[in-house]
This record gives structure tokens, C-alpha cells and sequence, in this order.
């Protein structure tokens, strides 16, 4: 957006000069040949004040686009590397365990990560496939699952994904991550699109 502020005042700056070369031209069609140098001079300065800001803009937004990549990029490997945590978390027994916070208690897995319920998943089954579950990562586990804290063991399950691995289950729901959350107990998921919830001890959404 910037670069495109520079752009204009550069045009700006370049109608300026054509302008006054019109003026030069008057001015020789006219007479004086002072005032033809004169206009002469301010063509010169005008154009070589036009041409200094467009070398200067260059960089500008060249590091402008450099940067919004940079920070894209930086994104994608966020949630890349959400996804690589669940799945190596994959390779024993998944442990649900519980927290505290201003949302009360709900299901944490044994890092404090949060878990997270999808209410689109009415049959029990996990439906969040392909970029749903890069953003929603899905618990799995190797074996049966463990409970700790205010967990209720009876309540642990698992669920074969389509793709053949094992996802942890809370009383009628699979659980997820949120790629976004990136420390113990945060729950930037909560309420998103009025589907994500974290899970409470009794195996509910909490609203």
C-alpha cells in the first residue's frame, strides 16, 4: 500500500515536470532567452528530483514485499510445526489431562496443550480432513489413552481416521489441537466459527 503511495506522488511529481516543459516551450515561442533558461533550469531540477524519488521508492518496497513474506512464511511453519508435534506426540499413549483457567476447567493434553472439540462431528467420527486438520490438528495416540488430573478415564476412546491412524477420543468427541495456540493453556480456538470449543471435564463444550 505504501509502495503504492510513492507511485502516485512519483506520477505526481512527473506531471509536474512535463508541465513545465510545456512552459519552456511558451517560453521560447515568446521571446526572452533568460526566461528560457530560467525554465530550462527548473525542467532540469524538477526532473532530477523525480528521478532521485523513483530510485529511492525501489528499495522501499522491495523490502516492503520482503518483509509481508517473510512474516507469511513464518506463519505457514507455525502450523507446520503444530502438525509435526501432534503426530510425534503419536508415538506412545496420548495422556489427557486437565487445567484451570477463566474458561474453568477443560482437557489439556500432558504437555498443557489445549484440546479442543469440533461440534461438526455429530456421529462420533472425526470429519476435519486435508487443511481443516492442518489447522486443527487431531490427538492421536499409539495404545490405549491415559487420563490425569479431573479427567475422567471412562471417558477415553479412540476413533480410526481415514487415514488409518488412531485419534483420541473424549466421551462422544475426537480431539484437536489448534495450531495456533503455542503455549500450555492458551485457547485462541475457543468459539472460532461457532464450531471449535474446549472441553469440559463431563466431556461438554464450554461456551
Amino acid at each position: 500500500m505504501l509502495a503504492s503511495r510513492h507511485r502516485w506522488s512519483m506520477s505526481g511529481r512527473l506531471a509536474a515536470a512535463v508541465l513545465a516543459i510545456g512552459l519552456l516551450a511558451s517560453a521560447c515561442s515568446s521571446g526572452s532567452t533568460s526566461t528560457t533558461s530560467a525554465a530550462a533550469s527548473s525542467v532540469g531540477s524538477a526532473a532530477s528530483a523525480a528521478s532521485s524519488m523513483l530510485s529511492s521508492a525501489a528499495p522501499a518496497a522491495s523490502s516492503k514485499l520482503s518483509s509481508a513474506a517473510s512474516a507469511g512464511s513464518s506463519k505457514i511453519s507455525g502450523a507446520a510445526s503444530a502438525v509435526s508435534s501432534a503426530v510425534a506426540a503419536a508415538t506412545g499413549p496420548a495422556t489427557v489431562g486437565t487445567t484451570t483457567g477463566q474458561l474453568g476447567t477443560f482437557l489439556v493434553d500432558e504437555k498443557g496443550m489445549t484440546l479442543y472439540l469440533y461440534l461438526s462431528d455429530t456421529a462420533g467420527d472425526s470429519t476435519c480432513y486435508d487443511a481443516c486438520a492442518v489447522a486443527w490438528p487431531p490427538l492421536l495416540t499409539h495404545g490405549a489413552p491415559t487420563a490425569s488430573g479431573s479427567a475422567d478415564k471412562s471417558q477415553l476412546s479412540t476413533v480410526t481416521r481415514n487415514d488409518g491412524a488412531t485419534m483420541v477420543k473424549y466421551g462422544a468427541w475426537p480431539l484437536y489441537y489448534f495450531a495456533k495456540d503455542t503455549q500450555p493453556g492458551e485457547t485462541t480456538g475457543q468459539g472460532l466459527q461457532g464450531v471449535w470449543y474446549v472441553v469440559g471435564v463431563n466431556g461438554q463444550p464450554i461456551k
